[in-house]
């Protein structure tokens, strides 16, 4: 029995909420409760979150007064989910542009907390929550947890980047006692390194391994590749970035049908999950409303999200720059949870062809890079309309072969007016924080939709 756990559970995490403010056991007993109403009846709590934010911001926000009024929006006429598309969208410039006078003039900044995004795709993003949302951002955290079978006080194997670093003894402590964490390094992922975690795993016995999804799949390969065994996880979370199939495929094939799939950005924590029934991804939906727009369970479309709670920086129809589909009926776990279908990243990953066309870089992952023989690792960077530089990492069995293919299948998906380069590399760069982005658009808007 894994006594510590329990200590965890029921003593040291309570107790240093306490101490910081920041407990959220009753949140806890809510979302767990709430999760299983009907879906028209979580509808109604948006609705209602929905109405008293607006208000919230109009008295609050000088930007959101501002911006009502310069759309001849009144908030009171707001009556229905549907109604609220009037609202125009956030978008990240209007963030970095306005930050000072979207915060509320109820709060000082310093008692707010940070937010800070990384930058991989863009300049990196600064907001605020109030520690009110923050506390429901931890209590959603913790249940959506819990469907992947990772309970607070659980052991965990974590592989994040920049993880390999001198902590304090305060930290250390902290760790010890609440965290639980052991950490691969994903920016340090040679064999020998992985080999090491392997040992601390061992040794430690996790019950749960969470990642950027890339890294858990080089880990999976890892494992396959070395003949690796009694690992002993018990479920497997798959986070912070997107989950490609061929991915998902051999992270199970290795470890079991123990994978749950989630998203989330850090500007608004976790957005949806999987439950035990793998089947979409159950939205976070007392805490946040989220727009598929122009998209339904077939095509992708752009992500609009609201967060429901966080009066100190309000967050009102985010542009978040990721394309989903929807995912209609009722899940057979019994939730009444809205679903997403699949997530299909930034739209900066589509990329553009010279005859007016957009093609998503995943379609074009799964359907045949992956399978192109000797092909380790490839990133596709679209930095004209008819030009694609694509970056190859060989593998051991890379020859004439996988090059003839490649050059064949390129015409086939972009036509026969986009010119590509090829360049091979050692390496496919990663992210600040240990992610890989398989398709970069560094098209300006005004060029991605231009036939020539």
């Amino acid at each position: 029995m894994d006594i510590i756990k329990y200590l965890a559970k029921y003593l040291f995490i309570p107790a240093y909420e306490l101490k910081e403010k920041q407990s959220i056991l009753a949140l806890l007993r809510d979302y767990s409760k709430s999760q299983f109403l009907p879906e028209d009846e979580i509808r109604a709590i948006q609705l209602e979150r929905i109405k008293f934010i607006l208000r919230y911001a109009q008295q609050h926000s000088s930007f959101y007064r501002q911006r009502f009024l310069d759309n001849a929006i009144d908030v009171r006429d707001l009556k229905t989910l549907n109604d609220f598309s009037a609202i125009p969208v956030l978008t990240k410039d209007d963030i970095r542009e306005n930050l000072p006078i979207i915060i509320s003039d109820e709060y000082k900044r310093e008692d707010l907390l940070p937010i800070r995004t990384g930058g991989s795709t863009s300049v990196p993003l600064k907001l605020f929550v109030d520690l009110a949302a923050y506390k429901h951002r931890a209590a959603a955290t913790v249940r959506h947890n819990l469907w992947a079978g990772y309970d607070r006080g659980d052991k965990l194997a974590a592989l994040w980047g920049n993880t390999d670093k001198k902590y304090s003894t305060k930290q250390k402590i902290i760790n010890l006692l609440i965290g639980r964490v052991v950490f691969l390094d994903t920016l340090k992922m040679d064999d020998e390194y992985i080999l090491k975690f392997i040992k601390k795993v061992h040794q430690f016995k996790p019950k749960i391994l969470m990642g950027h999804a890339h890294s858990i799949y080089t880990f999976a390969c890892f494992v396959d590749n070395n003949k690796i065994s009694d690992l002993g996880f018990k479920g497997i979370i798959s986070t912070a970035e997107m989950l490609y199939d061929h991915e998902r495929q051999k992270i199970e094939s290795v470890f079991g049908n123990i994978l749950y799939n989630r998203y989330g950005c850090e500007e608004l924590s976790i957005i949806a999950s999987e439950c035990e029934k793998q089947d979409g991804l159950h939205i976070n939906a007392e805490r946040l409303f989220v727009e598929v727009i122009n998209g339904d369970d077939t095509n992708p479309g752009k992500l609009v999200i609201t967060d429901l709670f966080n009066t100190g920086m309000p967050i009102i129809r985010y542009e978040i720059g990721d394309m989903a589909t929807t995912k209609t009926g009722t899940c057979a776990c019994g939730r009444g949870l809205p679903r997403l279908g699949k997530i299909y990243g930034r739209t900066a990953d589509l990329l553009y062809t010279p005859d007016g066309r957009t093609i998503s870089g995943i379609s074009v992952l799964d359907t045949f890079t992956i399978h192109i023989p000797g092909i380790k690792q490839v990133q596709i960077i679209q930095n004209e309309l008819d030009l694609l530089n694509f970056k190859i990492v060989k593998g051991s069995d890379f020859n004439n072969e996988s090059l003839k293919i490649l050059k064949d299948k390129i015409p086939q998906f972009f036509g026969q007016a986009m010119k590509f380069e090829i360049d091979y590399i050692d390496k496919i760069p990663q992210t600040q924080r240990g992610k890989y982005r398989f398709s970069i658009c560094n098209l300006p808007d005004d060029k991605k939709h231009i036939k020539i």
